[in-house]
């Protein structure tokens, strides 16, 4: 095919695009510009949605590291209370602890006070034995201090129980709801008089026994029990608890009462120690 026969058959499409070039050159200089805003907006066209997938893309980033920044920020105040938290908590139990010492000093000094005619020590109750058919304890006290064996041991503002095993540091006491425990006591409202043990039946009940009660004895539940001069042991007129409930041996022809002792012995911290031996019980 010559290029004849090629224009003859295509020159309606060549004919047609002559005239778009000639319109397209009058327009041009007509209006130079015109070339460059159809080819800005192309431009804008095509650019704009890469523009806004672009904000998009990073007001999606701002946003998700505000939100990162923002967490950070929350975990760090929370550490921060949690540390303040920590803080108040041990400054409270450290001021509950003062205040239990303070109130354990109290008492010891009132104890001193009520039992200042008394040749006394205070000491503090740092252990006490794991066996459940016992109560006895331990103090940071010892033959070093001036301590023997059968000394009297106060707590609460009543007796709590006798010295034991004396080491050169420390020494072991029976308190009054130990079985190994004796006092022969009075109840100074009738003269009645006893001998309070300590008894494993009654023990987990904080409770003492008193024997040898006459039948005739006029002692009743409430009446306080004291030391009393037939002790060689505790000094008289020690307080020791209070009565509970009366009873009648089988015999008939003496009784026994229950007592509960004015030392809380499952709370001793700080006792005072008779420090003088009058003798053996």
């Amino acid at each position: 095919m010559d290029f004849v026969s090629f224009l003859g058959r295509h020159k309606r499409v060549f004919l047609l695009s002559g005239i778009g070039i000639c319109i397209l050159a009058i327009v041009f200089t007509i209006n130079p510009n015109i070339g460059t805003n159809i080819f800005s907006s192309a431009l804008t066209y095509v650019v704009t949605p890469v523009q806004r997938g672009l904000n998009a893309s990073v007001s999606w980033v701002q946003g998700h590291f505000s939100a990162l920044t923002n967490n950070q920020r929350l975990i760090n105040e929370n550490r921060e209370l949690h540390a303040e938290l920590n803080r108040l908590q041990f400054e409270n139990f450290r001021l509950a602890l003062a205040a239990e010492e303070n109130e354990a000093l109290n008492t010891a000094l009132n104890m001193h006070t009520q039992y200042a005619h008394l040749s006394t020590m205070g000491a503090r109750v740092i252990g006490q034995d794991p066996n459940d058919f016992q109560r006895s304890f331990h103090i940071d006290r010892g033959a070093n201090d001036g301590l023997e064996v059968s000394m009297a041991v106060i707590a609460n503002g009543g007796l709590a129980g006798v010295t034991g095993y004396v080491s050169p540091t420390r020494t072991q006491f029976f308190s009054v709801l130990d079985r190994r425990f004796s006092a022969h006591v009075v109840a100074p409202r009738t003269g009645d008089l006893g001998i309070a043990t300590g008894h494993s039946a009654y023990m987990n009940e904080g409770l003492m026994r008193i024997n040898h009660i006459e039948a005739a004895a006029q002692i009743m539940p409430g009446d306080e029990i004291l030391t009393s001069s037939y002790s060689v042991i505790f000094p008289a007129g020690i307080l020791v608890g209070e009565v509970v409930s009366i009873h009648t041996n089988p015999d008939g022809l003496t009784r026994y009462a229950l007592l509960r002792p004015v030392a809380d012995v499952n709370n001793l911290e700080i006792v005072l120690v008779v420090n003088e031996v009058l003798g053996d019980d």
